[in-house]
């Protein structure tokens, strides 16, 4: 029997290469977002892989949306959050749009007056909780269940404390369910595609990887890691590619649950 797979923001950043390994691993995918269209494609095998998900809309919030989608399900993966209060910087960071660091470092807790719902809160914990509550309902599935929830390693410097906050409480919602779900607790830190990588991309993210891992070198060839302050503020980068290889390698393996760290995910 073919396991299924529901990756919710499955047309995102990381979730996209989760359906994607989930898709070479024999995975039947659905992938559910607010638009339903898969993303876009940056090489041949993205245009083949993609082809064999199955993009659906639905809004996360609202489990009457979903629901269907749910009662067949073997492994949900929440892969939907946000880094700033700023609807702006997604774009930006990936080099959709022109780099303005003022533009993009005006954060509050509300900065959008039109989409009242771009919160740490809302987008980090309350949709993570309102879909693990969903899913372990009883009617979904009478065997235990996987919910894989993407966290982060910790906040980074200059991020407002409210998004590794919303991470954390999320979290530990989702552990209370432990009883009807098998949680899996993902905390990748600071991520780059290995395809833009390949490519030689220019984009911010790409440069902010850079000086990232520089600034990691350093540490450790410098400093020895000695200094723990500076061990807690440069963490490894990782991709999304190893990221969704250790995300599917836990799914498969009915024997985890709980926190994946950053280095079981650099070491999978």
């Amino acid at each position: 029997m073919v396991n299924n797979i529901l990756v919710f923001g499955g047309n995102g950043f990381l979730g996209r290469r989760i359906c994607q390994t989930a898709i070479e691993r024999g995975f039947e995918v659905t992938s559910l977002s607010r638009s339903g269209t898969p993303p876009p494609v940056k090489s041949l095998w993205d245009k083949e892989w993609t082809g064999k998900v199955n993009w659906r809309r639905c809004d996360v919030l609202n489990p009457r949306s979903y629901s269907k989608y749910l009662e067949r399900a073997d492994n949900v993966v929440h892969s939907i959050g946000i880094l700033l209060e700023n609807s702006s910087y997604k774009a930006q960071i990936n080099g959709q749009t022109a780099f303005d660091a003022k533009k993009l470092l005006q954060w509050g807790a509300n900065p959008l007056n039109n989409n009242p719902n771009f919160t740490y809160d809302v987008m980090n914990r309350q949709s993570a909780l309102t879909l693990a509550q969903e899913f372990a309902k009883p009617q979904y599935n009478s065997k235990l269940k996987t919910m894989t929830y993407i966290s982060a390693d910790r906040s980074f410097p200059g991020i407002p404390s409210g998004y590794i906050d919303s991470k954390r409480a999320a979290e530990s919602g989702i552990l209370q369910l432990e009883a009807e779900l098998r949680p899996i607790l993902a905390r990748p830190g600071f991520m780059y595609d290995e395809l833009d990588t390949s490519l030689g991309s220019l984009d911010f993210r790409s440069q902010l990887k850079n000086l990232l891992d520089l600034a990691n070198w350093s540490n450790s060839k410098l400093l020895g890691r000695r200094v723990n302050c500076v061990n807690q503020l440069f963490r490894p980068t990782v991709s999304t590619q190893q990221v969704s290889r250790a995300v599917i390698q836990k799914i498969e393996d009915p024997t985890f649950r709980g926190v994946l760290e950053l280095e079981d995910i650099l070491n999978a």
